[in-house]
Formats: C-alpha cells, structure tokens, sequence
C-alpha cells in the first residue's frame, strides 16, 4: 500500500514538473480600459517624474488571481485584499510586523465596555479631494455592521453604531463588550469609503471608479489582465517617490508568472511554487524570498444529513486517512507545517498543542468507516466523494488534492470525484457556497485573532458551506467575542478548537509558507498578511 501511494504522489509530482516548463511567455502588450490605454511592460525600463518630482519607474507585480472586486467590504478573499488595501485608509492598520498603529486616526480611548472614542486626523482627503470626516466613518463602519449582504458582515455586526460628533470626533458602540475592536478596525472590511461620492454616482459608479484615500490611486482595470495604480500625491503620510505608476498584471499560470520574472517582465511575483524555487534562485537577477503566512489548507466537509460526511467518524477517518507531514514535506517540498488547527503562528489565541502535529494511522480510519457502516465493496470502494479544489491560485494547490484524493483512495477505499478549477471558477463556486460533499480551501486569517478563524465553525459562516453546528463551540464562540479578560478569553478560543480538531468541519492539514520571486533590485519584504505594502517596497 505504502508503494502504491508512493507512486501515486510521484506522478503528481511528475505531472506538476512537467506543467511547470511547459508555459508559453506573454508577449507584452498594451490593452484598453473604457477607452483608455493601459501601459504594460513595455513602461517598465522607462523613468519617468516620480512623486517628488525624481526620477522614479513602473513597479509590476505579477499575481496568480484576478481581483475580484474593489469594494472592500464585499470580499473575504486575501488575494484582493492584498491589492486592493493599497487604496484606502483604515482607523487602524497593520505595519508590517503586524502591530496594530494609529492611521486616521490620532487618538482614541475606551470610554466603557460599549463604547470606543476617536479623534480623526484633519488632513486626511479621498482621492477626489473631497475631506475625510466622521460621516465617512460613520457610513463605511455601519455599512459593513448592518448589510447583511456583505460578506465582511459577521464579522462586524457586533458594532451598533457610530456616533457623530463633529466632523473629527466620533464614538463607536457595540452591542456588548468587545475586546477584538482594535483588530476588527485593523482588518479588511475597516476601509472607510467616501459617502458623498457613492451616494453621487452610486455603488455601481463607485465599482468602475473607485476613490479612497490610500498612498495609491486608482488608473484602470482590464478584467483578468491588470489593475493600474498611481501614487496619491495628496496622501497624509510619507508617499513612496519609487514607482511612477504600479500595475498588477494577472498571470494565473505559474509557468508564465516565473517566465516573466526572469525575463525581466515583471519585477515580483506571487504564489510560486517549491518545484520553481531552484529554477528562480539558479537565474541571475532573481531570487526566492520565503516567510510565514497565515494560510491553512483546510478540507471542508459537509456535516448536513444526506451527506456520508453527516457522520462525525466518517469526517475523522478521512483526516487519519491524510498524511498531512507527507504533504508538507514532500508534495510542498519542505513549503508548510502540518497542523491540526486553522489558528497560525503569530495569531492571538493558536492551541500550540495542534500545531505542528497530525492524524495520521490507516487501521483506525479504516475501522471508523467500518463503525460508520461503510464497508468495502467487492472493488475496494466504500462510496464516492465529490471534492472541488483550485489549481493555480494557491501554492501546489492542484497537487495537494490530488494527493488527498490518492490517499483517501488507497488507504480507505474512497474513491474521489476531484474537480479543479481555475481562480475564478473555483471563486465563484466556494464564494456563494455551492459544493457538494467537500472543498479544499486555503484560508488566511487578516485579523490576527484566533476569534476569526473559530468563527467559521459556527452557524453564521458555516451554513451553506460545512453545515457545521456545535452547541458548545457557538458558546465559546460567543463569550470569546465579548470577553475582556485575556486570559479566558484565550482559554475559550483554545478550547474551541480542540472541539473542532475532534469533530473535523475542516481536516485541518497544512499551515503553508508563503513563496514570492523577486527582482535582486527590489527591496521587498513579505507581509504576514500578504498585502503588498507598495510603500515599502523600494528600489536597492
């Protein structure tokens, strides 16, 4: 059996070598956005006036996944966060050893366990030069509270109100104590948005041109080809003179990705695999840079009757069927940690107990599902599972279901019905929700609180995608949100998952590392969040 799974894992790994040399070199080109050209690698090598009058050139960042949509509170999705968050401003922000800083705002305080009072900086101006003031604030924070259409809803409808003051002062309050606000208002979804403008040409209008009031401005867009950005030279802090213009070319296809950045047409890339680490580091120019992330493979399962997957020892077995150490060692090539929680290093409340440990014994899945009254047929079969994963849009994410589904096969007799999809397609499946018996997921976690990852085991997150609900977990869940007494707070987090480690919503697998090729004349350095900080990054 061991040979055989070998072998299974060697053709996988075959077959992603194979892909890897076999993508053809875009030619560079320029493309159209509503009428207007769209400079592309051809800008690359020209200098040109930067934001303090030097000389400054185009950035390119070339990235696996198209931005699905420029509204920030619309999205669950680190990869457009990673772009898009460039150009807005938040209350609070990340810098980039992920401690929370003041941004707009100068000063704020606890006025008692509902209630948080800001002072709002004065200088602050949307991209249209319209000012910043508290009715923005107020607009944006209470839209992601109260739309219950927003997929950053969840997450912020512990927030009431926000109270006016004055064009500079105002109070948020929350309907109990709320210990996380600081990293709510740090996270995705706290872009505040300008009222006027919206409410001048309407959400609709805001889509196609969008205005926030970040270092970056907003060019244009060529749907699965680029996002063009500009310094904002009204920015309220320091602007990076570098880059006269940054543009973000799409490039889904790993092969391609690498191409370009060795051949000099992009000066950054994204999500690359450890089969191009050698390929990328042997050239002369570029290099692999490899840090920490947040991100989690993670196999959802239905936990809905109609399901096999309903059965808790059914979920179990299929997680002692995965060797997730085999996965991170060998199919990622040394490019993660097996774990058996969601939670990663670096964020509040991680379990250490999981991390870094795995399930991983044949004869006991087998004898779960024998428990469970699925025995083998005559062909080895005990029944079919559908599983819907991408190829593409994470770190060998095509390889990684492939070898879940040859593990699940030869070690238990569940036959897998694997569909792999591109970036967009699998978005617009595992967006609204819509597989069947179960999903390979790679989730970030941008709030840095252990509450945001525990959240999606509770019924707001978790219906319509694994139907999981556990009484307990919803309990610990909502005591966690309004308890202002760390210690226990901690506590409630780590017990949940514990919970969740034993129940299996998510066979939890690998915590996975984050891989950029990059330039040797670009001064960049990753995020644990994965967002390109375009102020930071410079020229050496």
């Amino acid at each position: 059996m061991k040979k055989r799974i070998a072998l299974l894992l060697t053709i996988v790994l075959t077959l992603s070598a194979m892909t890897a040399g076999c993508g053809k070199k875009d030619d560079t080109a320029s493309t159209t956005d509503g009428g207007q050209g769209v400079e592309t690698t051809a800008a690359k090598d020209e200098s040109q006036a930067g934001a303090d009058g030097a000389e400054a050139r185009v950035l390119t960042i070339g990235i696996a996944a198209d931005p699905q949509t420029v509204d920030p509170q619309a999205l669950l999705s680190g990869a457009t966060t990673a772009v898009i968050d460039n150009m807005y401003s938040k209350l609070l922000s990340r810098d980039n050893d992920m401690n929370i800083v003041k941004d707009l705002v100068t000063d704020y305080e606890i006025v008692d366990d509902t209630t948080w009072t800001f002072t709002l900086r004065e200088d602050a101006k949307f991209h249209n030069g319209d000012p910043l003031t508290a009715e923005d604030v107020k607009f944006s924070i209470e839209r992601a509270a109260k739309d219950e259409t927003l997929m950053e809803y969840p997450h912020w409808k512990n927030v009431e109100s926000v109270e006016v003051i004055d064009d500079y002062h105002f109070n948020i309050k929350t309907w109990e104590p709320y210990p996380a606000l600081e990293a709510l208002l740090s996270k995705s979804g706290g872009q505040i948005l300008p009222k006027e403008y919206i409410e001048e040409v309407g959400m609709d209008g805001f889509l196609k041109a969008p205005v926030g009031s970040g270092p970056y401005k907003f060019v244009s867009y060529t749907k699965d080809q680029e996002m063009v950005m500009e310094p904002n030279l009204d920015y309220y802090d320091d602007v990076n003179a570098t880059w006269s213009k940054v543009i973000f070319r799409i490039l889904p296809e790993e092969s391609t990705r690498v191409g370009e950045l060795l051949s000099g047409g992009v000066d950054i890339i994204n999500n690359v695999s450890p089969n191009e680490w050698d390929r990328v580091n042997s050239n002369d120019g570029t290099s692999i840079q490899l840090g920490e992330g947040t991100r989690v493979y993670m196999l959802g399962m239905k936990c809905s009757e109609g399901n096999e997957t309903a059965d808790v020892r059914v979920r179990q077995a299929i997680d002692y069927a995965i060797d997730d150490k085999l996965i991170a060692e060998k199919v990622l090539d040394g490019g993660g940690v097996q774990t058996l929680t969601r939670v990663a290093n670096g964020v509040v409340g991680q379990d250490e107990s999981l991390y870094g440990q795995y399930n991983f014994d044949v004869d006991k899945a087998n004898q779960l599902l024998d428990d469970a009254g699925y025995p083998k047929g005559e062909d080895g079969i005990r029944f079919t599972l559908g599983l819907e994963g991408s190829n593409g849009r994470y770190m060998l994410d095509g390889d990684v279901c492939q070898a879940v589904a040859a593990m699940l096969e030869e070690n238990v007799g569940i036959k897998v019905d694997l569909q792999l999809y591109d970036s967009t397609t699998y978005v617009n499946i595992l967006s609204p929700r819509e597989f069947k018996d179960a999903a390979m997921y790679c989730f970030g976690d941008n709030f840095f609180d252990g509450i945001y990852a525990i959240a999606c085991y509770t019924p707001d997150f978790s219906m319509g995608e694994t139907d999981y609900d556990n009484a307990r977990v919803n309990e610990l869940y909502t005591s966690a949100m309004a308890n202002m007494n760390l210690e226990e707070r901690i506590e409630q987090i780590q017990e949940a998952q514990q919970i969740a480690a034993e129940e299996v919503p998510y066979s939890n697998l690998v915590n996975l590392k984050i891989a950029y090729g990059v330039s040797d004349d670009i001064q960049f350095t990753g995020r644990l969040d994965e967002i390109f900080d375009l102020n930071s990054i410079t020229l050496k």
